[in-house]
């Protein structure tokens, strides 16, 4: 019975462990506000948040090519198979896979020296120069450890996103169930002891070790035989990869003005206090997305297989269920984080005023609803291998980077969500649904 009805709204194995940590994520982000609000004053909240918000620079060194590794081993591996963690098939794909993991490994080991030289330095002077010398905030030595631990996850993430573009998405999804929970009570652990801002650099440290563990244990034998494999043809990054990557990596870089550039914002001209209002708002409706992007994202290796067999009645069905349940999904969540809004403020819970105003959140969330119909569209194209988004993405991130700053700047937090708002709806959906209508026939031929 709970099969059949798990089935009916699209949920197969994949999904739910993918969907499970999103959900654990979402349980645990909501308690771990209670921890955040008890053992963080109001300004160490802004630095919380605000230390993810730099991290995710991380989008202008890997330049799109974590999501461009999965589509492109998932177009090579249709026609290998993989048994007892060894891979066997078609010689000429079975190269081009070897070439593919050969080149990721070069390219990250590059980019993660860069971004941790630039996240680090550029931080510390961040912070000295905005940061309110009055609150004491000690930050220095949990910003270093938590630089170098998401360097190093940065490092594994192309083994990570190889493993499941050769089919390993559930096992992937399960890697991340199982990181959930133990991120989390490491939180609160560390908060409870008095760890302060140590708490993010510790849950990084773990979730390290997790992922490194689970490679080595379950995909060393794979890895390195790839490794082992004499490459006699390969992918050529300049003519394959490139006029692709430069795209997808234009669309990535827009994402962080979208999304990323409040925080920083708010913490310059509005002080900590309010950039970590905006940040405890940002990550519980962040949990909402990560969740409903569970329906899609683990659905990349599959819609590149069906693509690449020209299986568009397929891929078309899956979509269709992806969209439907995934807004059903988004739409009950946002419900039912705005209901725990007002059920604080009506009980008159200190804790309400860690958010920011029930107007601004419900505005945020329409946006995250919005935002999630439009990645699915996304998603779908460029699993063709193209990057019809490019304008799009380049437009909306300009246009969300000039409204955060200025009506951060002159506006305050109400500025800046309005702006954010005004934005999504009015240019991003109906562009986006331009674009998805008439490449979607385009491609199909």
């Amino acid at each position: 019975m709970v099969k059949r009805i798990l089935k009916s709204v699209g949920i197969d194995k994949a999904i739910g462990y993918s969907s499970m940590a999103r959900v654990i994520q979402a349980a645990g982000g909501l308690f771990t506000v209670f921890f955040i609000a008890a053992n963080l004053s109001g300004d160490e909240q802004g630095y919380y948040y605000t230390f993810g918000s730099i991290l995710a620079l991380q989008i202008f060194f890997e330049l799109g090519l974590g999501g461009i590794i999965i589509q492109y081993v998932a177009y090579e591996f249709a026609k290998l198979e993989l048994s007892d963690n060894i891979i066997t098939g078609d010689g000429r794909s079975l190269s081009r896979l070897a070439s593919l993991l050969k080149l990721f490994s070069k390219w990250y080991g590059l980019v993660t020296a860069l971004f941790f030289i630039a996240v680090y330095f550029g931080g510390r002077y961040f912070f000295s120069v905005n940061g309110d010398l009055g609150t004491n905030v000690q930050w220095e030595i949990p910003w270093l450890i938590l630089c170098v631990t998401s360097s190093a996850n940065l490092l594994l993430s192309p083994a990570i996103a190889f493993v499941e573009g050769i089919g390993k998405v559930k096992e992937i999804a399960k890697l991340r169930m199982c990181t959930q929970p133990l991120a989390i009570i490491t939180t609160w652990s560390v908060l409870l002891l008095g760890g302060k801002l140590f708490a993010s650099p510790a849950t990084s440290s773990v979730t390290l070790i997790i992922t490194l563990t689970f490679i080595l244990v379950r995909f060393r034998k794979v890895l390195w035989q790839l490794f082992g494999v004499i490459v006699t043809e390969k992918i050529s990054y300049k003519k394959e990869i490139f006029p692709y990557q430069w795209k997808i990596a234009l669309s990535w870089i827009s994402g962080y003005f979208i999304f990323q550039l409040f925080n920083p914002v708010l913490f310059k001209y509005s002080g900590p206090l309010i950039a970590g209002q905006m940040g405890m708002t940002m990550s519980a409706l962040n949990g909402i997305m990560a969740l409903t992007l569970s329906w899609t994202s683990t659905k990349v290796p599959f819609w590149s297989s069906f693509i690449a067999r020209n299986e568009y009645r397929q891929l078309d069905e899956s979509y269709s269920g992806t969209l439907r349940n995934s807004s059903i999904v988004c739409a009950v969540c946002l419900c039912l984080f705005w209901g725990f809004l007002v059920s604080m403020d009506y009980m008159g819970i200190m804790l309400y005023k860690r958010f920011l105003p029930l107007a601004l959140s419900v505005l945020l969330g329409l946006t995250i609803f919005m935002n999630n119909v439009v990645n699915i569209w996304a998603t779908y194209l460029r699993c063709h291998k193209k990057e019809p988004f490019l304008i799009q993405s380049i437009l909306v991130g300009a246009c969300c980077a000039a409204s955060t700053i200025l009506c951060g700047k002159y506006f305050g937090v109400y500025g800046v969500v309005a702006g954010y708002f005004l934005i999504v709806s009015g240019i991003s959906v109906p562009l986006s649904y331009y674009i998805f209508k008439t490449k979607r026939k385009e491609f199909h031929g």
